[in-house]
This record gives C-alpha cells, structure tokens and sequence, in this order.
C-alpha cells in the first residue's frame, strides 16, 4: 500500500510539474504572439526589455524554472528518476492543449491527432510498470562503476554526433541525438539534487548538492545553445524525434544500473516508453 501511495503521489506531483512547465510555455508564446506583429517575426529580434516589463512573461518564465522545481523535486523523491523522466517529456501534452485553449492553434495533419493518443496512452500505462525501489546516496556511489559506463557510452556518442554535425552528414538526426543525450545528464543531475537535500547530512550530501546544481545548471545552458543551433538550420520535426529516443532510453538505464530501481512489470513499462517516444515524434511538427 505504501508503495502503491508513493507512486501515485509521485506521478501525480510529477505531472503538476510538467503541467507549470509546459503552461509556461504557453503564457510566454501569448505574449509573444501578442507583442511581434507577424511580419516582424522573421525579419527581428525583439529587445528582451520589452518582455521583463510584461508581467504575464515573467510568469511564464518563473513557471519555466522556479514554480515548477519543488513539484519536479518531490516526484523524484517518490518514484525516482526512472519514472518521472518519461512523464516529464509526456508533458508535451499540457503544452498542446493549452495551445489550444488559449492561442486557439490547431493540428495541421492527421498523425498528430494520432501522436496526441498515443501520447497519452504512454502516460497512462508506464504507470502499470511497478517501478519500485527508493534511490539513496549509498546506492548510488555502490553503483558508481555503472554510472561511468553509461556516461562513457553518453559521452561517446555525444562526439560522435558532433563530429558528424561538423562534417555537415545527417546533422539533424545527430542533433536530436545530442540534445537528449545532454538533457538526459540534466535529468541525472536533477536526481543528485534531489538526493543532495534528502540527505544533506551524509558525508558526501553537499558535494552530491552542489554536483546536481551545476550539472543541471550547464547541461540547461548546453542544451538551449545546441536546441538554438538545431533550429537555425532546420526545422524542429528533423530533430526532436531522434531527441525523443536518447532523453527517454539514457535516464531510464541510469534508473535501473545506477540507482538501483526496478521495474515489476517490464511489458507495461516498456510499452509505455515505446508509446511516449513515438507519440512525441508524431507531434515534432506541431512544435515546429
């Protein structure tokens, strides 16, 4: 029962979460949309002052970055990095319907009705996997050798895709790669973070603190400058679908070989996974 609790606690938070980021989102689009008359947005770029006098802006942005936290922060807790990871990214789904709502913005092709179903049906069943298993500090250093060989793995296939990005071959499926492959250590660090004030009295609380801090901190930095970049050269649906596959596989491995989780049912689990990535894929064009 108890575990039955915590993990209906920590999806639930997990979603709250998803959901204050994704509307985030949504209040900063408004007042762009509201402040750029459309044949300007080609053509410049708008001065940020405008926008940090715009209250609903700010909003938006604290949303983006401080409200959502704590929630973000207390799902870890409860489920851990293995579950909250693949909800978060199903988040996208809070961004569409507020899109909706309040833009009044539309799909423009069938799949995407279809990417939005199969989206949820990836939340809603990843729920039945029965992932259990409470991450602690001491759990994670006794997994340490694991956690170096999934980052080698991260790292190797990082230069990989940057050195196929310059060599100017497939550059948009290798920047998808890149950017869930930084995204992934950011969720790693978040998991760090989380363990840092659980247990700020273990010896080495601070130093997993302050390493959660700064990993979550550069990868955000690294992954908008590479998100920035990608976009510049073409559009989001080139990139996000291959995004999709490493931000969901990497933090989930890290769950299961690095902090020691487990997965009771792997069918719902997986299939869960299986449905987030592709309903999220299907839906690359309505980021765009």
């Amino acid at each position: 029962m108890d575990y039955l609790s915590d993990t209906v606690i920590g999806v639930i938070l997990a979603l709250i979460g998803a959901f204050i980021n994704n509307f985030g989102v949504v209040l900063q689009k408004r007042q762009v949309n509201i402040k750029v008359p459309p044949e300007m947005k080609d053509k410049t770029i708008m001065d940020i002052n405008k926008f940090l006098k715009d209250p609903l802006w700010d909003l938006g942005i604290l949303m983006q970055t401080v409200v959502y936290l704590p929630f973000l922060l207390l799902s870890y807790g409860f489920i851990g990095i293995t579950l909250v990871q693949p909800i978060s990214n199903a988040g996208l789904i809070f961004l569409i319907l507020g899109l909706f709502l309040m833009l009044n913005e539309r799909f423009k092709y069938k799949i995407e009705y279809s990417g939005m179903g199969i989206l949820i049906f990836g939340v809603v069943i990843i729920a039945f996997g029965g992932v259990i298993g409470k991450i602690t500090i001491d759990i994670f250093l006794a997994n340490l050798p694991n956690f170096w060989i999934l980052f080698s793995i991260v790292l190797a296939l990082s230069g990989v895709s940057v050195f196929m990005i310059i060599k100017n071959k497939a550059r948009f499926p290798f920047f998808g790669i890149l950017l869930g492959n930084i995204y992934s250590m950011v969720s790693i660090s978040m998991q760090w973070f989380q363990l840092g004030i659980a247990e700020f009295s273990h010896v080495l609380g601070l130093f997993i603190l302050v390493l959660g801090i700064g990993g979550a901190v550069a990868g955000t930095v690294f992954g908008i400058i590479t998100a920035q970049e990608a976009y510049k050269r073409g559009q989001a649906i080139w990139t996000i679908p291959f995004m999709q596959i490493t931000i969901n596989i990497f933090p989930v491995l890290a769950g299961i070989y690095v902090f020691a989780q487990t997965i009771t049912y792997l069918f719902f689990f997986w299939l869960g996974i299986i449905c987030i990535i592709i309903g999220g894929s299907m839906l690359a064009r309505f980021e765009v």
